[in-house]
């Protein structure tokens, strides 16, 4: 096949798709329209089915580049990737409760928000605190790890990390331990 040949190709299957994407556009009638609307994070906006107006965005909280007809009204937007992460936990203590350990600790701040804490726990001092050794998140400043304290054979100790919505982690909290020490006979 000659150059002339393969370019009349690549023109050919440029038109098709490009008119395809047009039918596509533009073939359905509005009665033949359906609409499934979804809320992620809680980013959503207003939707209403009278006429159809969707102020929707990810991310942010006015829309940006709207595309209105007669019958409807499109708000695009885009997800704003926040790039700061949260500040440091200082403060995190542990203190006794029956067999249960309870961390404490003050608000983190964040440039857009704090969505929730992550917990870490080792039997190790001064372990590196990464994903898969998270024992559990939570949206308050307390944790009450269930039946931690009791053995004398195991020692926990713990971070705390804050968390915004676009995933940001702060650094390690300062560390915590639990100690339970315990007494054994000597040889008579």
């Amino acid at each position: 096949m000659s150059g002339r040949h393969k370019k009349l190709g690549h023109g050919v299957i440029l038109l098709v798709v490009v008119f395809l994407f047009t039918f596509i556009l533009t073939g359905q009638a509005a009665a033949d329209a359906q609409l499934a609307t979804s809320v992620m994070g809680s980013a959503g906006g207003q939707g209403s089915s009278a006429n159809f107006i969707v102020k929707s965005t990810l991310g942010q909280s006015t829309p940006i580049g709207p595309s209105t007809s007669t019958n409807f009204g499109v708000g695009a937007g885009f997800w704003y990737q926040d790039p700061v992460a949260p500040s440091t936990i200082g403060d995190l203590t542990a203190s006794l409760a029956k067999n249960d350990i309870l961390l404490e600790w003050s608000h983190a701040r964040d440039n857009v928000a704090i969505d929730h804490y992550v917990i870490y726990r080792a039997t190790t001092p001064y372990f590196e605190a990464i994903g898969g050794d998270s024992v559990s998140g939570t949206k308050g400043t307390t944790y009450l790890d269930l039946g931690a304290a009791g053995s004398t054979v195991t020692n926990y100790f713990y971070v705390v990390k804050a968390a915004d919505p676009s995933r940001n982690l702060a650094e390690d909290s300062n560390q915590v331990g639990e100690f339970d020490r315990g007494t054994t006979g000597g040889p008579k």
